[in-house]
């Protein structure tokens, strides 16, 4: 009977066991395909940003021409402000000649 006990617990061992390595080797296959499938995305992914990189390159030319805006308005106001300043030396001219 001992024989016969030692067998039952040694089968029940072993099959646990196997009930292991298969749950593992389980678990492996499907990280690997997770991994894989990662993989591929990121690839996509990689793809995707350098069109969205190229595609989003005119907009930070527009910092330039903020720049040159700018100056223009600054070029603008200098104008106008000096033509105020000649409207202001003529108009006392204008009045005075009616």
């Amino acid at each position: 009977m001992l024989e016969a006990d030692f067998r039952s617990w040694w089968m029940l061992g072993y099959s646990l066991a196997m009930v292991v390595v298969v749950a593992v080797a389980a678990l492996l296959t499907a990280i690997l395909l997770v991994a894989r499938s990662i993989e591929r995305l990121a690839g996509i992914a990689l793809s995707l940003a350098g069109q969205i990189e190229s595609a989003t390159r005119p907009i930070w030319s527009l910092a330039g021409a903020n720049a040159i805006v700018e100056e223009i308005v600054g070029t603008v106001r200098s104008i106008e402000d000096r033509v105020g300043t000649l409207a202001d030396v003529l108009a006392p001219e204008v009045e005075g000649g009616d």
